[in-house]
C-alpha cells in the first residue's frame, strides 16, 4: 500500500496518542500527515467520547479516501468487558448513523487492548501481564513507550510471529495493522 496522504488518529488519552505516534513514526510517517482528533476535555469517559466520534471520523474518512490515501486509527480500551464486545460497540455506532459496516479493505484501525493500553506496553516490552489488572499507574510505562512501539512494529510486520507471552488483545489486534500495510 501507497504511503497516506492523512493519518487520523482516534483515539481516548495521550498515552494512547504518543504510542499511536510512536508506531506511525516507525513506520516512516511523521509530522502533518497526521492528524490528531483533539482528546476528550476534562475527566470523562475516554472511551464513551471514542465511540461517539468514531462515526463521524469513518464519514469523513470515506469522503477523503475517494480522493487520497486515508488511514483511519482508532484506539479504544476494551476495560474490564470482551474486546469482541467493544468492538460490536463500534460497529453499532456506525449501524446507528445508517453508515455501511466497517469492511476488509478500508484502512481503518481498531486498536482495543483488554483493560487498558498499558497492558499492552508492558507486555511489549517482555513484562508478563494479565488481562485483568489495571497497570495504567505503573511507573514504567513512559520510558517503556519508545520500545513497545518498535516492537510492536516487528511484531505486525509480514510472516512475524509475536513471542508467546503476547496477551490475547495484543494478539487480536496486529491483523489490523495489516489494514495499512
Amino acid at each position: 500500500m501507497s504511503k497516506p496522504s492523512q493519518i487520523v488518529v482516534l483515539v481516548e488519552d495521550q498515552r494512547q496518542q504518543r504510542f499511536v505516534r510512536k508506531y506511525l513514526a516507525r513506520k516512516g510517517i511523521q509530522g502533518n500527515a497526521i492528524r490528531q482528533i483533539a482528546l476528550p476535555a476534562g475527566k470523562g469517559s475516554g472511551e464513551q467520547y471514542v465511540r461517539e466520534k468514531y462515526a463521524d471520523e469513518v464519514e469523513e474518512f470515506r469522503k477523503r479516501n475517494t480522493k487520497a490515501i486515508t488511514w483511519l486509527v482508532v484506539a479504544i480500551d476494551a476495560d474490564i468487558i470482551d474486546v469482541a464486545v467493544r468492538a460490536r460497540h463500534l460497529a453499532r455506532e456506525l449501524t446507528d448513523r445508517e453508515l455501511s459496516p466497517r469492511e476488509q479493505h478500508e484502512a481503518i484501525v481498531h486498536l482495543i487492548p483488554k483493560r487498558n493500553i498499558e497492558t499492552w506496553i508492558l507486555c511489549l516490552t517482555g513484562e508478563t501481564v494479565d488481562e485483568e489488572t489495571d497497570y495504567r499507574h505503573d511507573g514504567r510505562i513512559e520510558a517503556s513507550l519508545p520500545e513497545a512501539s518498535i516492537v510492536l512494529f516487528d511484531w505486525s510486520r509480514p510472516n512475524a510471529t509475536p513471542e508467546a507471552h503476547c496477551i490475547p488483545s495484543l494478539h487480536e489486534a496486529i491483523p489490523e495493522l495489516t489494514r495499512i500495510e
